[in-house]
């Protein structure tokens, strides 16, 4: 029965630690089921950071939290930029899409030959959906 007491105050000692471990462990499954949802919704790839199907614009990337089904005819312009990682962190694009009533909603995602194909046949058949996709001095 001691044992077993001291056992439980060492792990008080350490509750801040199992509260943080909790909450990422929570804010992980969140933002994971986030992105199944809209998966699923879309019909698209799971590992694609975006998907257009039907006429409608879809957000995959998880830590997106403006709107993530955005239909075709009201995205006035597509602006992207690449940044460059820092110590081995990876480039990352930066997407900034502009709707016509003059907001624009903002998400990054990692640069991988996959996604870089992705963004490539965005470019190109962006004239079939509407708006244009501009290179922001890359």
């Amino acid at each position: 029965m001691k044992d077993s007491v001291l056992e439980f105050r060492k792990i008080m000692e350490y509750a801040p630690i199992l509260y943080v471990l909790i909450f990422l462990l929570v804010f992980t499954v969140l933002l994971f089921l986030r992105r199944r949802a809209i998966v699923r919704r879309s019909g698209g790839p799971f590992f694609a950071p975006f998907h257009i199907s039907y006429g409608i614009f879809y957000i995959h990337v998880a830590l997106c939290f403006s709107r993530r089904r955005i239909p075709l005819k009201e995205i006035k312009q597509i602006t992207y930029a690449i940044f460059r990682g820092r110590s081995g962190g990876g480039a990352r694009y930066a997407f900034y899409i502009e709707l016509r009533n003059g907001k624009t909603i903002p998400f990054f995602f990692g640069k991988s030959k996959r996604n870089e194909a992705l963004v490539e046949k965005l470019k190109r058949n962006a004239g079939k959906y509407g708006f244009k996709v501009d290179s922001a001095g890359n």
